[in-house]
């Protein structure tokens, strides 16, 4: 991985050697530091310290320049870490792991933040800081792209997933529809074709507009300005009726 400013490299090999490199003579910097069970290594957005997540579960701080450890190493999940990233201002790391989860930490002080964040299916492979921090990007061997929220997830406990939203990548392998999931009531899981129809056990609900489908998908994006085609779509379900029954949502003003 190139350091912010271009001018050096971090490397982890299978045979468990970090090493820093000059970007542009590609000589190693200073000696080697050996660790068996280091995965991935990220710099800090100044450059001045070393990320580290490992096999066994640890997360290391190191010394951009000397290699020095920089406190303890931070206990992770016991499935070990695939990928640890730092935020854009450098105050916190999220990292990923195979148990499933993704965990925010404070730089400074090595504290978690919030609980463990679950809702893939399978191990996390990577993961990523939007240019703002605001927003996580996670990969999952279930297929599955999610996109979290940091504030709300720093402070999340097990109990609220609702920070987070989905994105299908099997959806071509399920006749092109996007999962909503309960977005209707009295509807477990709804999903969104290609042509606008919301459907949900085989029933076609609604149809949505095109400009509005982005809206649906991600229904927690907030877009400015407010007319863009992008813009979030908000449904009110208070006189929702399903079925026979659908001709109760009609008013005297409408009629």
């Amino acid at each position: 991985m190139f350091s912010p400013d271009g001018t050096r490299i971090a490397s982890v090999s299978f045979d468990g050697i970090l090493r820093l490199w000059e970007a542009d003579t590609c000589r190693p910097l200073g000696e080697p530091l050996r660790d068996y069970t280091v995965t991935r290594v990220a710099f800090s957005p100044d450059g001045s310290r070393i990320v580290s997540g490992s096999e066994d579960g640890s997360i290391q701080l190191w010394d951009a320049e000397t290699w020095g450890p920089l406190g303890d190493s931070l206990r992770g999940p016991e499935l070990g870490v695939n990928a640890v990233e730092f935020s854009p201002d450098g105050s916190r790391i999220v990292s990923c792991s195979y148990d499933k989860t993704i965990q925010l930490w404070d730089a400074n002080t090595g504290q978690r933040l919030g609980e463990p964040l679950r809702g893939h299916q399978s191990s996390v492979l990577a993961i990523a800081f939007s240019a703002d921090g605001s927003r996580i990007v996670s990969v999952s061997a279930d297929r599955t792209i999610r996109i979290w929220d940091t504030e709300t997830a720093a402070s999340a406990n097990n109990s609220d997933q609702k920070y987070a939203e989905n994105v299908d990548l099997s959806a071509q392998d399920r006749s092109q529809a996007t999962p909503l999931g309960p977005l209707v009531p009295g509807f477990g899981q709804c999903s969104l074709s290609q042509d606008g129809w919301v459907h949900a056990s085989d029933k076609f609900l609604f149809w949505v507009p095109p400009d509005n489908r982005h809206g649906l998908i991600y229904p927690n994006l907030l877009t400015i300005p407010v007319t863009s085609s992008l813009r979030t779509t908000k449904l009110d379900f208070t006189q929702f009726q399903c079925g026979p029954s659908w001709t109760n949502v009609r008013t005297s003003s409408s009629q």
